[in-house]
C-alpha cells in the first residue's frame, strides 16, 4: 500500500510541476483549458494520414508547436497581450487553412468571448469567420470546410462572448460588494469613534468632577462623599451599558441605511428597484433586526433570481411590521439554505416569522416581527394538583 502510494506520488509530482508552469494560479481558469486540448486530434489526425507531403507535415508539426505556446500564453496575458495572442492565431489558422486549419480558427472564435465588452468580442469573432470565409472562396476550399467552421465557430463564439459577459457582471458586483462592505466599515468603525468620543467625553468628565467632590467631602462629611461616590457607580454603570449598545450596532442606519446599500447591489445586477416604502418607524433593535433580513433577502434576489425587477416594502399593521422584497426573477421549486434559516433563527428571538412565496412569476418574501413582546404566562406560585 505504501509503495503504491509512492509511486501514486511520484507519477503526479511531475504533472502538478508542469501544470503549475503552463496555467497561472487562479480559481477562473483552473484545469478547464486541458479539456479544450482534445480538440486538437482533428488537426494531427489530418497531418498523419491525410497529407502525404512530409514538408505539409513538418509544417503542421511547427503549426501545432507554435499554437500550443500561443494557447498556453494567452491564460497569463493581459488584456493587450490577449488581443496580439489572438491574432496570431488566428493569422497561424488561415495560413494552416488548407491542411485542416479550421481546427485552429475554430479556437480563435472561443477566444473572442475574453474581451473587455461583448461588442469587442462579437466584432472579434465577425472578423476571424469572415477572413476564414474570404480566403475558402479566394483558394477554392470546399464549402463544406467553411459552413463547418462558421457554424461551429459561431455556436463556441457567441457561448463564450455570453460567459465573458456574465465573468464581467460578476467581478463588477464582487467589486461593488467589496466597495460596500469597505464603506460600511469604515461608516461603522467613525460611528463608533464618534458614539464613543459623545458618551465617555461627557460621562468621565462627570465622573472625575463627582470623584473629586467625593474626595473633598469624605474629610468633612462621609454620607454625602458616599452619597457621591454611589452616584458615580451608577454613572459608571450607565456608561457601560451606553458603550455596549454602541459597539453593538444598536445605533446603526436601521432599513433606511440598508436600503441605500441594496439599491447600490441591485443597480450593481442591473435589477432595478421599483416601488420602495420603507418610511415606518420602528424600535431600535426591531429596526436593526429588519435591515439585517433585509440585507439578506437582497444578497439573494441579486445572487439567485435572475430577476429584472425588485419592490421591497415596509408596513406596519395591527403592532407587526411586515417587511415585504419581491422580485420577477425564477421562481418554482424553493429550497431553504443557510441564509433563510439564519433569518427565521434571527426573527425567532424576537417571536417573529418569515413567509416566501415562489411561483414562475417570481418570489415573495415577507418577514413579519410583532412590535410588542408576547405575553409570558402567569406564575401563581401554585402547585398544580395531581389526579
Amino acid at each position: 500500500m505504501h509503495a503504491l502510494t509512492r509511486f501514486g506520488r511520484a507519477f503526479v509530482a511531475p504533472l502538478l510541476w508542469l501544470h503549475r508552469r503552463l496555467l497561472p494560479r487562479d480559481e477562473s481558469v483552473g484545469w478547464v483549458p486541458y479539456l479544450w486540448l482534445p480538440y486538437l486530434s482533428f488537426f494531427v489526425l489530418n497531418a498523419i494520414y491525410v497529407q502525404d507531403d512530409w514538408s505539409l507535415r513538418f509544417a503542421a508539426g511547427l503549426a501545432l508547436m507554435v499554437f500550443l505556446f500561443l494557447f498556453f500564453r494567452f491564460y497569463w496575458a493581459g488584456i493587450r497581450e490577449r488581443y496580439r495572442i489572438f491574432t496570431a492565431i488566428t493569422v497561424l489558422g488561415l495560413v494552416c487553412l488548407p491542411i485542416n486549419g479550421q481546427t485552429l480558427l475554430l479556437y480563435a472564435a472561443a477566444f473572442c468571448g475574453f474581451t473587455e465588452s461583448m461588442k469587442r468580442s462579437l466584432l472579434l469573432l465577425a472578423s476571424v469567420l469572415a477572413a476564414a470565409v474570404l480566403e475558402s472562396f479566394i483558394f477554392g476550399i470546399p464549402y463544406y470546410y467553411w459552413i463547418y467552421l462558421v457554424t461551429f465557430g459561431l455556436l463556441l463564439g457567441l457561448a463564450n462572448a455570453h460567459f465573458g459577459e456574465m465573468h464581467r457582471k460578476n467581478a463588477e458586483l464582487k467589486r461593488s460588494h467589496e466597495e460596500i462592505q469597505r464603506l460600511a466599515a469604515t461608516a461603522e468603525r467613525e460611528r463608533i469613534a464618534r458614539d464613543l468620543h459623545d458618551l465617555l467625553g461627557h460621562t468621565l468628565t462627570l465622573i472625575t468632577v463627582k470623584a473629586e467632590l467625593a474626595s473633598r467631602l469624605a474629610e468633612r462629611d462621609l454620607p454625602d462623599a458616599a452619597r457621591e461616590i454611589r452616584e458615580v457607580e451608577c454613572i459608571s454603570r450607565e456608561a457601560l451599558q451606553q458603550v455596549r449598545e454602541a459597539v453593538g450596532g444598536y445605533r446603526n442606519g436601521g432599513v433606511a441605511a440598508e436600503l441605500v446599500n441594496a439599491r447600490i447591489a441591485l443597480d450593481s445586477a442591473h435589477i432595478a428597484l421599483g416601488e420602495c416604502d420603507v418610511g415606518a418607524s420602528l424600535p431600535a433593535r426591531h429596526d436593526a433586526m429588519l435591515a439585517l433580513i433585509l440585507r439578506e433577502a437582497v444578497t439573494n434576489v441579486v445572487r439567485h433570481s435572475g430577476a429584472r425587477h425588485c419592490t421591497i416594502h415596509l408596513e406596519t399593521v395591527n403592532d407587526t411590521a411586515r417587511l415585504w422584497v419581491e422580485d420577477d426573477g425564477r421562481g418554482g421549486r424553493f429550497i431553504e439554505g443557510n441564509g433563510i434559516r439564519g433569518m427565521r433563527e434571527r426573527l425567532g428571538t424576537l417571536d417573529g416569522d418569515i413567509e416566501i412565496r415562489s411561483s414562475l412569476a417570481g418570489t415573495s418574501l415577507c418577514a413579519s416581527l410583532p412590535l410588542s413582546p408576547r405575553a409570558e404566562p402567569v406564575q401563581t406560585g401554585l402547585t398544580p394538583v395531581q389526579t
